[in-house]
């Protein structure tokens, strides 16, 4: 399967494709970001993307398992080494702490980690606690190196 297959249809069912932008796109990878102003509630996110992930057949990972740490160690490999990509995720814990900085300037943030095929799968919604502007999605794909 090819990122592409992925992203479109995750970024549709979640309302966010029309003026969506790839933040990196290449055959490997790839980070788009989108806005809906279909906002859900703060305790509906996590059950959204659950419904994304069995609608679309992706194979949920708890987020605080293992194979959740080495699928995010081996995407932080990949993209450090193919995209030239600088965030602060660093692993797992560096995913929680962008949660939590979401958090604190006032926005609920979920998100929800999985694979289908060879492809590791992140989503990430967030909208501002006031309940102003839009629902931004954020979806990464990436083919895992075997």
């Amino acid at each position: 399967m090819e990122v592409m297959e992925i992203t479109k249809p995750i970024m549709e069912y979640m309302g966010a494709f029309e003026g969506c932008k790839p933040v990196v796109h290449s055959t490997e990878s790839m980070i788009i970001r989108g806005k809906t102003y279909d906002k859900i509630k703060y305790e509906d996110m996590y059950p959204k993307l659950m419904e994304l992930f069995e609608e679309l057949n992706i194979k949920k990972i708890e987020k605080q398992s293992e194979r959740a740490r080495k699928i995010t160690e081996d995407a932080d490999y990949i993209f450090k080494k193919t995209e030239e990509v600088y965030d602060q995720s660093n692993g797992l814990e560096g995913i929680e702490k962008l949660k939590h900085t979401f958090e604190i300037t006032g926005f609920d943030a979920e998100y929800a980690i999985g694979q289908i095929d060879n492809l590791a799968v992140y989503v990430v919604l967030y909208l501002d606690r006031s309940g102003f502007g839009p629902m931004f999605v954020e979806t990464m794909v990436l083919r895992l190196e075997e």
